[in-house]
C-alpha cells in the first residue's frame, strides 16, 4: 500500500488513547461506573408541568390539550366574523359608485 492510500486510511480510524489511571483496572468497568454516576444525577419522575402564560399558551391549555371541539367551533365562528367584516367592508367600496 502506497503512503498516501496508508495517510488516507489514518485519518477515519481513530487512534488508541489510552491513560495511566486507565491501564490498571478493566475500562469497561470504570466506564460503566461513569455512565451509572451520570444516570444518578439526573431528575426523577416525570417533569413538572409548566405554567402557561401568554394568550396562545392560555387557550392552548384550556381547550386543545383536553380534547375539545371547542377550538373548531371558535374558528368556523372567527372565519365567519372575518368573512362578514370583509364583504361589508367592499359592500360599502361599492356602494357609492351607484
Amino acid at each position: 500500500m502506497s503512503y498516501v492510500a496508508k495517510r488516507g486510511l489514518s485519518t477515519l480510524i481513530p487512534p488508541k488513547i489510552a491513560s495511566a489511571q486507565n491501564l490498571g483496572a478493566a475500562p469497561n468497568a470504570k466506564r460503566m461506573t461513569r455512565v451509572v454516576n451520570f444516570y444518578k444525577g439526573l431528575p426523577q419522575g416525570p417533569a413538572p408541568q409548566s405554567k402557561a402564560t401568554g394568550f396562545a399558551a392560555t387557550y392552548r391549555k384550556k381547550f386543545v390539550d383536553n380534547g375539545s371541539s371547542r377550538p373548531l367551533v371558535h374558528g368556523i365562528i372567527l372565519f365567519l366574523t372575518l368573512g362578514y367584516s370583509l364583504d361589508y367592508y367592499f359592500h360599502l367600496r361599492h356602494e357609492g359608485e351607484h
